[in-house]
Order: C-alpha cells, then sequence, then structure tokens
C-alpha cells in the first residue's frame, strides 16, 4: 500500500493519503498549542465584580488564576475557515486536561481521532484505521507560549496588546478581548469571550496571517475535578500500526 507525506502542523509523519477535508489535519496541532491558552485562562471560578473592569484588568484577573487550576473537561466545536473553501471544515468532541502535562482531545467528528500528550510525548491515534503516530516534543516546544501559559510562566500584557473588541455572539453578559501580538508569531490576534459570572472562556477566534481563521466554542466546561490516569493511557489493538515520527521542533 502506498504511502504518502502529510503534514500536520509542526507534524511530519508517512500516512495513507485520504480525501480533502476528511481530517481536521493541523489543527489537531494547533488545539494543543492554544486551547491551553483558552482553558487554562479561562476555566477558573472567579466571580466579577460589580464594577466594570478594563480590559487589561480581566486580562489579569484570567492571568491570576493561571496557576490555581488543576483539571478541566470540556466540549467543543470547531471550525476552520480558509481561503480556498466556502464552507468551513468542522470538529468536535471533547478536551480533558490535568496539569502540569496530561491533555487528551477526543474527536467524535468528522473522524474519530485522539491526540494526546502525556509525559513530554505527543501521540495521534486514528482508530478506525487502526494507525498511530508519535512524536517526541523538545524542551522549546513545551516551553512555547502556550505551554508557558499553563505554567504561569509570563504575562498576558507582556505578550499582547489588550483591549476590548466586540464580536457577533448570541451570549449576553460577557467579556469581548482582543489579544494582539507583541511579536509575530503564528496568529495576527485572537478574539476571546469571556462570561462574566463564570469566567469560563465561551469562545475563540484565531486569525492567521495569510488570512485563514480558527474559532472554538466551548460547552459543559467542569473544573476541579479528577480525572483519572486512564483517561490518558491508548488501549492499542495488537495488530496497530506504529510510526515513529521523531520529535516536533
Amino acid at each position: 500500500m502506498g504511502n504518502t507525506l502529510i503534514k500536520r502542523g509542526p507534524m511530519t509523519a508517512s500516512r495513507k493519503a485520504v480525501p480533502a477535508g476528511k481530517r481536521p489535519g493541523r489543527l489537531v496541532w494547533k488545539a494543543l498549542r492554544f486551547f491551553l491558552l483558552l482553558t487554562w485562562l479561562g476555566s477558573l471560578g472567579l466571580i466579577a465584580t460589580a464594577a466594570e473592569l478594563t480590559a487589561d484588568e480581566v486580562a489579569r484577573r484570567l492571568e491570576s488564576r493561571l496557576k490555581s487550576v488543576t483539571t478541566l473537561r470540556a466540549d467543543f466545536r470547531q471550525f476552520y475557515y480558509s481561503n480556498s473553501s466556502p464552507e468551513p471544515m468542522k470538529g468536535q468532541g471533547q478536551v480533558f486536561i490535568r496539569r502540569p502535562n496530561r491533555m487528551r482531545w477526543e474527536y467524535s467528528t468528522p473522524e474519530k481521532q485522539i491526540f494526546l500528550l502525556k509525559d513530554n510525548n505527543f501521540w495521534l491515534y486514528f482508530p478506525e484505521d487502526k494507525q498511530l503516530i508519535k512524536n517526541a516534543a523538545q524542551s522549546e516546544v513545551l516551553e512555547s507560549e502556550v505551554l508557558g501559559l499553563l505554567s504561569g510562566n509570563f504575562s498576558l500584557s507582556e505578550r499582547y496588546r489588550i483591549e476590548f473588541n466586540s464580536f457577533p455572539s448570541d451570549r449576553k453578559n460577557v467579556y469581548q478581548l482582543r489579544l494582539q501580538p507583541v511579536e509575530e508569531g503564528q496568529f495576527s490576534y485572537i478574539l476571546l469571550e469571556i462570561d462574566r459570572q463564570t469566567w469560563l472562556i465561551t469562545k475563540a477566534v484565531f486569525f492567521e496571517p495569510a488570512g485563514g481563521k480558527l474559532e472554538y466554542h466551548f460547552s459543559r466546561m467542569v473544573t476541579g475535578r479528577k480525572i483519572s490516569d486512564e483517561i490518558f493511557d491508548l488501549r492499542l489493538p495488537p495488530d496497530c500500526e506504529i510510526i515513529e515520527a521523531g520529535a516536533i521542533k
């Protein structure tokens, strides 16, 4: 059976060719790089005061809780809008996070797949194909922007110019922020929607320099409850194909 080289963001691995649009592709890696930013900033039980906050104050409230988060689980819906297609690529599923180094994204659509971060390794598993792609993460990846935020190693106000920015939403009583990177990076800017009472991020939109847009909607978010070790294990069939794809740089 012929193989072709499929690139998933920073991950590159040998993989069978699939019809265009079937898989979220590079979005799986993007989910790792910034869902931590969203959830660790937003999954907090801080109640807003009656007085209105400035954008910087909202960001500082979020930052102040980074180190207090222990676990998070949520449902998500994902939409990726590209310049090449009028219809977005869609995905949905559940995400489980446990500090300091456990994360599992489980997609139910458009195809079952599991993305696992565990002990500085990134695994991407396709149950229907019985195929596992294994990547090691070098230290510069683990210490990168979003994972640094997970550890509370730097300040939002140092990395971004922050301001209020209204955008379409079906929710009321929310904060809406625009994060403009101080230095050029993967995204031109980020929009966050934060519930004023629960301080949970309900929506996040990431804008790429080339014009692409990645959007996440979060619901049923639960923090602080125990997540068992089994969630971060994979049960592989005996005939599973394992691809050692090398280190993510």
